[in-house]
């Protein structure tokens, strides 16, 4: 077969593969090394990149406003209509008891581990901080 004995083809197979595994292999997300690293995503650039974070996806310091559903608080980042159900701990609870009624003004900034279940994120409130 002449076909496999030209470089033309070798060339054009290795662009495909290339093309094809380069494809497999880029994922959008976030690394947690970049994470790690100190970048600090918020939670609107990750939601246009995917419709779900990573699980243990770290939060630092994002402003955004609590606001009760239910029985559980969201979380919507500022400049965004992305909200987030946020787990119940400790963290939540004391924003909460600090919180009055009529505070659906009030910014916080807020410092959160992401987690994940089925297909949902949630937030995992480790801090949050009135903002000025």
């Amino acid at each position: 077969m002449r076909v496999f004995r030209s470089p033309a083809f070798w060339v054009i197979l290795a662009f495909l593969f290339t093309a094809v595994f380069s494809n497999l292999g880029g994922d959008s997300r976030m690394s947690s090394s970049a994470i790690m690293a100190g970048e600090r995503p918020s939670l609107s650039s990750m939601a246009k990149k995917e419709s779900s974070m990573r699980e243990g996806a770290l939060l630092s310091e994002v402003k955004g406003r609590f606001r009760k559903q239910g029985e559980r608080l969201l979380f919507i980042e500022d400049g965004t209509n992305k909200s987030f159900k946020c787990l119940e701990n400790l963290s939540l609870q004391r924003m909460e008891a600090s919180q009055q009624d009529d505070d659906r003004k009030v910014a916080w900034i807020v410092s959160s581990k992401v987690t994940e279940f089925k297909g949902e994120n949630f937030l995992l409130v480790e801090k949050a901080i009135r903002s000025r």
